[in-house]
């Protein structure tokens, strides 16, 4: 009598699953930021974060780039919006009330 041998059935193979990247903390800070404008300083805040990310997440290969160019974006749409405000804002605050200027109005 013959006897066969059990075939072996191979499995699909699977690679182990590799760590997935992580999202850069700095590009979620500065779409944060740029954001959260805080009369301009926080635009400026984001633009920068969004730029250093951008370099970092080159060099580091991270998660992420979509968020640093969206803070860059977004803080400079805020940037352009809060220097807008404070024109305005010094426009009616600043020394042209109309009221105190010497033109000898009976004094």
């Amino acid at each position: 009598m013959s006897r066969t041998e059990p075939t072996a059935r191979a499995g699909p193979s699977y690679a182990p699953p590799s760590a997935p990247q992580r999202i850069s903390r700095m590009a979620i800070w500065s779409l944060v930021l740029s954001i959260l404008w805080l009369g301009g300083l926080g635009s400026l805040a984001g633009i920068v974060l969004g730029a250093s990310a951008r370099r970092r997440i080159a060099a580091t290969g991270e998660r992420g780039a979509g968020l640093a160019i969206t803070g860059i974006v977004i803080g400079v749409l805020t940037l352009i919006f809060a220097i807008g405000y404070w024109i305005v804002i010094a426009g009616h605050m600043g020394g042209t009330s109309g009221g105190g200027g010497g033109g000898g109005y009976g004094y």
